[in-house]
């Protein structure tokens, strides 16, 4: 990442609001530690779900993934009583509701909703934040259950493809970001530069000001006295002030 972006993001990560908003999410995930339990770490559930295909060499169902990402390494137990309750309650509805057929869909939004259930502020359990919650949420009519529920809208059905679709979208995400922050760096150093030019027309033209001496009225008097410039001096000087102000106007214009 270069450098700007990185401080760029520090300066919104010691920002107040932005600290209140850390501090709040904090208290609200240890007010419900199972809720948010899970040994994935920082990986998301759509990569574990890829490597999971790789391993099984064919697309791992849902609660394969579950298992995969709530159960401690090394052992077959699950994470806590929460985790494990709600994996054998949609294992045991699944071999009811579909005894008999020979293979059963990857999910059966229906079946997990019934065996975790309702949603909270829209956050399906097991889910993590990578995967599309929608068909859960909106109880999908079967036709579509035999669709992966680990794709995003519009993204292609296979994991390798998600995984495409993905870079592709992360991609795509980072050179808008580089693109907008080199526009505003651009446009600071616009600022930057324009009051340095004001600050320099504005330094020209009282240097140049004061180089004029404007003739006083003459006092009335029994003999004349020679003015300190002609005014013929006055016009020429007060010219030379009139080019150096366009001079400075037309770098402000330009940026430089």
């Amino acid at each position: 990442m270069r450098r700007d972006y990185w401080e760029s993001l520090c300066n919104i990560w010691v920002a107040e609001r932005w600290q209140q908003t850390s501090t709040t999410m904090k208290v609200n995930r240890a007010a419900n530690l199972e809720a948010n339990m899970h040994i994935s770490g920082s990986v998301a559930f759509a990569t574990h779900q890829f490597r999971l295909e790789k391993e099984l060499k064919r697309p791992p169902t849902f609660q394969e993934v579950f298992n995969k990402t709530h159960k401690k390494k090394g052992t077959n137990q699950y994470i806590s009583d929460r985790a494990r309750e709600v994996a054998e309650s949609y294992s045991q509805q699944m071999t009811e509701k579909y005894a008999g057929e020979e293979e059963q869909p990857q999910l059966d939004p229906e079946v997990w909703v019934a065996a975790f259930g309702a949603p909270k502020k829209g956050h399906v359990y097991g889910f993590g934040h990578s995967k599309d919650t929608s068909r859960v949420l909106s109880g999908a009519s079967s036709s579509a259950l035999q669709t992966s529920a680990f794709t995003t809208p519009g993204a292609p059905g296979t994991p390798s493809e998600m995984m495409g679709f993905i870079l592709d979208t992360i991609s795509g995400l980072e050179s808008r970001l580089a693109q907008m922050m080199e526009s505003r760096l651009a446009q600071k150093m616009h600022v930057q530069v324009s009051d340095a030019v004001q600050a320099q027309l504005s330094q020209a033209i009282s240097q140049a000001i004061s180089q004029v001496s404007i003739p006083p009225q003459a006092a009335p008097s029994t003999s004349a006295r020679a003015p300190h410039c002609t005014r013929a001096t006055y016009d020429k000087r007060l010219h030379k002030i009139k080019v150096r102000i366009k001079y400075y106007q037309i770098n402000v214009t330009n940026g430089g």
